[in-house]
């Protein structure tokens, strides 16, 4: 059993319904990533791990001391001299969470996907004309990588504009007000659906609404095309 997992066939012998459950699932955790991902970016926790480990780095702080030392490093970066200083352990380690998380199913992601493509490369499983496509889905996630880190790594470097008041005020203003302007009640949407069913914005007839600063709304009519 074991030795005919491991022996490569002399011929092709095409797998795709299993290819099909395979990338199915990496779709799914790719879905999860970018859940995770929007989470982390919400709570600005992109920055609460300063290092880039691809090995020890799976594994979390374990005990107080490891989560102190951890905590340590987050202090010297730009992000909480700048911006969180003060911040308490358990407030990062609310943080350290979802990225911890984040990379994570990164790691998971890369493997989920290279082992099996290993696999299905030894055992000759793929169909013809989709061995490339594979290897270069494989090469964007390992870019998709680089590019992540690369991404934190520039977060690390201080940035004197961080520092500015006005930045400071824009910013504090934009994470108290901004989630509740982005939330419009039935209403609302009410409303706009009515008035795009009007008349007035009859837009496939030539007419153009005309907002001034949000102050009032007008159209200009164009001649109509005769029938």
């Amino acid at each position: 059993m074991a030795i005919a997992l491991i022996q490569r066939p002399a011929a092709p012998a095409p797998r795709p319904k299993a290819i099909a459950r395979w990338l199915l699932f990496v779709a799914c955790l790719v879905f999860a990533m970018v859940v995770v991902g929007g989470i982390t970016r919400l709570t600005e926790s992109g920055l609460s791990i300063v290092r880039w480990d691809p090995l020890s780095g799976a594994i979390p702080p374990i005990g107080d001391a490891a989560w102190q030392q951890a905590f340590e490093q987050y202090k010297a970066s730009p992000q909480y001299l700048q911006i969180n200083n003060g911040m308490t352990l358990a407030d990062f380690k609310s943080i350290y969470f979802w990225e911890f998380v984040h990379r994570l199913l990164a790691r998971l992601i890369g493997l989920a996907f290279a082992l099996p493509l290993l696999f299905f490369w030894w055992k000759r499983a793929i169909p013809k004309g989709y061995g490339w496509k594979l290897g270069g889905i494989l090469a964007l996630g390992a870019l998709q990588g680089v590019i992540g880190w690369w991404m934190v790594a520039s977060g690390l470097v201080d940035r004197p504009g961080f520092t500015d008041p006005q930045f400071l005020k824009v910013r504090e203003y934009y994470k108290t007000n901004a989630s509740q302007q982005a939330v419009v009640s039935p209403q609302d949407v009410a409303a706009a659906v009515l008035f795009l069913a009007s008349e007035r914005a009859a837009l496939i007839a030539g007419e153009t609404i005309v907002v001034d600063g949000g102050f009032s709304a007008g159209r200009l009519d164009f001649p109509r095309r005769q029938s």
